[in-house]
């Protein structure tokens, strides 16, 4: 047997894509390919067109191919003259079951009855795809094979120094640690030299930004006719803003500074408090320059980290915020790391630090971090770390917290969605939440089908101090829940898990397709 494999995004796209729709199905590729090349021969398709004429090879020989392609069910193709076996995540409490603007690709319960088999990487997914396709349908949940990857890690495994050093070839840290940052920290003075910051720096970037507009010659246009074409454009200008701002649910007016999501991916937690227009007087700095470049990140103390696309709403990081600057707002060794994955990152940094400017004076530290970790450098990162956080809204398999899990680090995160599969008490502390209707991720109506979660605050807040007061107080209750995170990953999402699921999935189509 030949399996192809196909991503959208693949290794030559993937820098330019971080934090896009689908970017992460690359890393679940990515993950499988070790133990798809133990059992056949692996080809990676970089374009479906390839696909037919390498079928036909496989056909002229008399083997069999199939194409595993990583890409939700409405984006997997169904022309191809191989079997092709959809590998997909989702978070919600139900399948689209419908189609909308008259694309029938949008049901999945048609496009996975098309495609005949599934796999995907939760128990919560396979009963969903069951309840609406019945109890026979062959799909299998198979999480992405993360734990074989940090071997080393664990052989090397030791208490957590007292400080870390990780070195960010091309990156950018705002650390409210840093005296150059402190104007921009806790309090009514704090908000007001953020807001002034921001909004230089958004006129600055709109200045940059705007093309130059060739003036009509003077006296080529009478006097009525120049106020006349003027008043027009004010007008549609107008309307058209009154339109975006009426569309814009997320975005968050600021005195005449809008901090919206420039783009459909940018799901942010809406702000309602508005901040006090900043006096004429005082302290007015400058927004810090966050070109990307060579730095060098210090943690020590206990550390919660968190790593997330800041743009995607259902990872919810205003409640992670939040709630770790309350629960350590006189807890000076307590560090939070937002490890942000989207390359657009300035607009996300500056959303944080509004949210910091309006929190209580907290003697906590948080750091904000941006850019790519080589491997030795992320080991450093997951070494420095006393605990992973999620507080998210629902996940597919959520790839971060399965990786520290299985170097031993505890979580504190919800247990729903994906999450059901591998998160309790015996590896970390449990943060409480309840269902709320919401849409399908990629439905443009925004129509409530399904449920996701709603995380309870003082859930999350009372979970970070007692891991805090754990890794302190009760080192051998610690070294529990390490030693039971790195079993239940082994049990959960190994290679060998893996490779035993699979078998069964091409012995299954073997026999179909010969049946």
């Amino acid at each position: 047997m030949k399996i192809l494999v196909y991503s959208a995004v693949n290794a030559e796209t993937i820098g330019s894509s971080l934090g896009l729709p689908d970017y992460s199905y690359y890393f679940v590729l990515r993950d499988f390919l070790p133990v798809l090349r133990g059992l056949a021969e692996v080809v990676v398709v970089r374009d479906l067109a390839e696909v037919p004429c390498l079928y036909e090879a496989c056909s002229s020989v008399g083997d069999e191919c199939v194409l595993l392609s990583f890409t939700p069910p409405h984006k997997t193709p169904t022309d191809l003259p191989c079997p092709v076996i959809p590998v997909f995540a989702w978070e919600f409490y139900s399948i689209p079951n419908e189609s909308w603007q008259g694309d029938e690709r949008q049901n999945w319960v048609a496009m996975l009855a098309r495609l005949g088999m599934a796999i995907t990487h939760s128990e919560l997914i396979v009963r969903c795809v069951r309840a609406e396709l019945g109890e026979d349908y062959p799909i299998v949940s198979m999480p992405s094979p993360v734990w074989d990857k940090f071997a080393a890690f664990r052989r090397d495994r030791r208490e957590i120094p007292e400080k870390v050093a990780i070195k960010v070839a091309q990156g950018v840290i705002a650390d409210t640690g840093d005296k150059a940052l402190s104007p921009y920290i806790s309090g009514q003075e704090a908000i007001a030299c953020v807001v002034q910051a921001i909004r230089e720096h958004e006129s600055a970037m709109r200045r940059q930004q705007t093309p130059q507009v060739a003036v009509p010659a003077y006296r080529t246009e009478s006097a009525a006719a120049v106020s006349w074409r003027h008043l027009r454009q004010g007008l549609k200008q107008a309307s058209r803003a009154s339109w975006r701002a009426l569309c814009r649910p997320h975005s968050v007016a600021i005195e005449g500074l809008e901090l919206r999501a420039s783009e459909k991916a940018k799901l942010e937690p809406g702000n309602p408090v508005e901040p006090p227009h900043p006096g004429a007087q005082g302290l007015v700095p400058k927004m810090p320059t966050w070109t990307p470049g060579e730095c060098v990140l210090e943690l020590s103390g206990v550390v919660f980290t968190a790593l997330f696309n800041p743009y995607d709403g259902r990872k919810n990081w205003a409640d992670m915020l939040t709630a770790f600057c309350s629960a350590f707002r006189d807890t000076e060794d307590a560090t939070l790391v937002f490890k942000l994955g989207h390359r657009e990152y300035e607009s996300a940094m500056h959303d944080m630090l509004i949210w910091l400017a309006r929190m209580p004076k907290f003697k906590c530290r948080v750091v904000l971090l941006q850019g790519y970790l080589e491997g030795k450098e992320f080991d450093s990162l997951i070494q420095a770390s006393a605990f992973a956080v999620n507080a998210s809204h629902g996940e597919g398999q959520c790839l971060p917290l399965m990786e520290f899990l299985s170097c031993g680090k505890p979580a504190v995160a919800p247990r729903h969605s994906a999450m059901l599969d591998y998160m309790d008490e015996d590896v970390g502390f449990v943060v409480s939440s309840w269902e709320d209707g919401t849409a399908w991720s990629h439905d443009p109506r925004l129509a409530y089908r399904t449920l996701r979660h709603q995380i309870d605050w003082d859930s999350l807040r009372g979970a970070y101090i007692a891991a805090y007061n754990c890794y302190r107080q009760a080192p051998g209750e610690y070294r529990r829940l390490s030693d039971n995170a790195i079993e239940r990953m082994r049990a959960h999402c190994s290679r060998e898990v893996t490779r035993q699921r699979l078998e069964a999935v091409f012995d299954s189509l073997q026999k179909k397709e010969k049946a």
